[in-house]
């Protein structure tokens, strides 16, 4: 059983053990003001507890995050249809309110204590980076306030969208404030609290993005210039990369990557160990640099296991073509991989993607609801539609089955990993061309050694080329493979974490989040002689799947893995001239699919942005601008 943690901010409130002012000198709780409050690190800290809560994201946004082309579910996301508009978009009150508060507790800092007035004063920082990197990656241009503005202020609140560049500069000086202010390491419950290490991780993935989407789309409408100069800072996309490198190169080398098996899900750790850190009731502390806690004991449970199966959170083949074999070799080196069976499928791969999807022999995790270090044995589960579409079941995040209500699951949630950092500083140094052997060795086989995963190597790949086609339009030769097989890796280590739907907008890579860019999330393969019979998926002998087309014949597959072919459910195949996806002919084989009706055109010159709400525009008299493409009937 998760043990009893007492949060941090109720310790100090009630025991003020580090309060700036003596505790039996404190003013009155009942005349708080600013002149009143912000005083004390309880204060400090319980006014600083809203920022955890309202900016970053909680478990219960990660079945949305994972809308992109690596899977699919009961339900495509706006941008996956095609359905944003400017008018549907809104920026209520709370959207800028937790920015109010951030501001509002550094203009009102007052803590006598000065090292516990600057560490908050970091949190504070640390915050206003992650509000704004939210922001600019979403709307692009965005007003930037490092004040609190009054319901007076007519100039501030009609103030004309700052430029991206200059924003995400502020963003990372902001993060080296945070860096310069925050401690390594919290007295108590460090993992839930930024730190030091939080602000570099968060300084490499705000300055990857704007680093990589600057190079991108340099020249288009979301990026008319790259070079700009603020003051005494010139910034681009090259800046922005160095900085990346930069604050990831502070933490190479300084974790590693958790390596457990206390489940018992394989006897080898390589085989379980991926897997098991996403399932943990209390959150690893060392590649862990930030998570949010989750726990019956303070009543904040999540329903990330129930979001999975209700919505039937299913992968694609296409993220399945990432992973390599076993010998590291990719698996389109394989004779006939394109038609390979599920079971074949998941032979000899690298072991994180039996450890992120339902392969054969799939193991559910049954543990003693007594005391989750006590494991029962685990049982063998079938493959269900109930929680698939396309046969390729997501088990990331995947508990038992205590965990599947809606508010029952209390794993805590990881928000920022050791992993990506150094995903991060690979991709970095790649996209500067300047990605060296030891740069491998000390990132990219650092997280494929935990899976007993060869090194990588820097090979011509034409699934990758094909796949990410921009890429060439930037790069060439052993730097452009070096750029795609970082790519691979970031495909395959970070799945469903929330960071795919971003990575192919700032790739220039968007058409990949559609169905149509996709071919409808294709899933397994099904012969063209294996419709209208019992389908032995696993080869235990019993029967896992039956699709039919017309009349229903005699099956003796489970009733929710029954399904006729032609309404949502399809078997697709390549096109003869290999550009695009057609529908199987009756008595041909292809890739079972549930969107593939879905016809949504991506539009290059627009979706790579969300519309800037219109009523703010009017509100604004206009001073705010809308983005490329999109039409809100507004005349300024």
């Amino acid at each position: 059983m998760k043990k009893i943690i007492i949060p941090f901010a109720l310790m100090v409130a009630a025991f003020a053990a580090s309060s700036c002012e003596d505790f039996l000198t404190k003013k009155p709780e009942t005349s708080l003001s600013p002149e009143t409050y912000f005083s004390s690190a309880a204060e400090l800290d319980i006014w600083a507890n809203k920022f955890y809560n309202d900016i970053l994201p909680s478990a219960g946004t990660l079945a949305e995050l994972s809308a992109d082309d690596n899977g699919s579910s009961s339900s495509l996301s706006a941008i996956q249809k095609g359905t944003r508009t400017p008018s549907s978009k809104s920026w209520s009150a709370d959207t800028w309110k937790p920015l109010r508060n951030i501001n509002y507790l550094l203009e009102n800092n007052r803590c006598s204590d000065q090292s516990t007035k600057l560490m908050y004063d970091g949190v504070a920082y640390f915050f206003r980076a992650w509000f704004y990197y939210e922001m600019v990656r979403q709307y692009g241009d965005i007003p930037w306030y490092d004040h609190v503005i009054g319901s007076a202020d007519k100039e501030d609140l009609n103030k004309p969208r700052d430029p991206r560049g200059y924003v995400m500069m502020k963003v990372l000086q902001d993060l080296d404030k945070a860096y310069e202010l925050l401690p390594a390491r919290w007295a108590s419950d460090a993992v839930y609290h930024v730190s030091k290490d939080a602000a570099l991780a968060l300084k490499s993935r705000a300055a990857l993005f704007e680093g990589t989407f600057r190079k991108y789309h340099a020249g288009s409408e979301f990026v008319p210039v790259d070079e700009q100069t603020f003051g005494d800072v010139t910034i681009s996309s090259e800046w922005f990369l160095r900085q990346a490198v930069d604050a990831a190169g502070k933490m190479v080398g300084t974790r590693q990557l958790y390596n457990g098996n206390t489940l018992g899900l394989a006897a080898n750790p390589a085989n379980a160990s991926y897997r098991e850190y996403f399932i943990l009731e209390n959150a690893e502390t060392n590649e862990t640099i930030l998570s949010r806690r989750y726990s019956v004991d303070v009543l904040v449970r999540h329903g990330i296991q129930f979001d999975y199966k209700n919505h039937r959170q299913s992968a694609s083949l296409e993220f399945t073509s990432h992973y390599l074999q076993k010998s590291g070799r990719p698996i389109q080196d394989r004779t006939s991989h394109e038609t390979l069976s599920y079971y074949d499928l998941f032979q000899d791969r690298d072991p994180r993607m039996a450890q992120s999807l339902q392969g054969p022999g799939f193991l559910m995790v049954d543990l003693d609801e007594e005391s989750a270090e006590n494991p029962k044995p685990h049982k063998t589960e079938q493959l269900s539609w109930e929680r698939t579409f396309n046969g390729f079941r997501i088990i990331k995040f995947i508990s038992d089955a205590t965990h599947e209500g809606a508010t029952t699951s209390t794993t805590d949630y990881p928000l920022i990993r050791y992993p990506e950092v150094l995903l991060n500083y690979a991709e970095a140094k790649a996209e500067l061309g300047e990605l060296t052997q030891d740069d491998i060795s000390k990132t990219i086989d650092v997280i494929r050694a935990r899976v007993g995963m060869p090194g990588m190597e820097v090979r011509d790949d034409g699934f990758l080329k094909d796949y990410y086609h921009n890429a060439s339009s930037v790069h060439s030769g052993s730097e452009l493979n070096a750029v795609l097989e970082v790519r691979r890796e970031r495909t395959v280590e970070l799945f469903c974490e929330g960071f795919r739907q971003w990575d192919l907008l700032r790739w220039g890579e968007g058409a990949l989040l559609t169905p149509k860019g996709t071919g409808g999330f294709k899933g397994i393969y099904i012969k063209g002689s294996e419709v209208g019979t019992d389908i032995d998926l696993d080869k235990d002998g019993k029967a896992d799947l039956y699709l039919y087309r017309g009349t229903k014949g005699t099956t003796h597959a489970p009733a929710t893995n029954q399904i006729q072919l032609g309404s949502g459910y399809q078997l697709v195949r390549e096109t003869a001239d290999g550009n695009g996806w057609e529908l199987s002919p009756s008595g041909e084989g292809g890739y079972l699919t549930y969107w593939f009706a879905e016809d949504y055109e991506w539009n290059e010159e627009r979706d790579y942005l969300w519309p800037i709400p219109a009523d703010q525009r009017t509100l604004t008299g206009f001073a705010l601008s809308q983005n490329p493409g999109w039409d809100d009937g507004l005349s300024e």
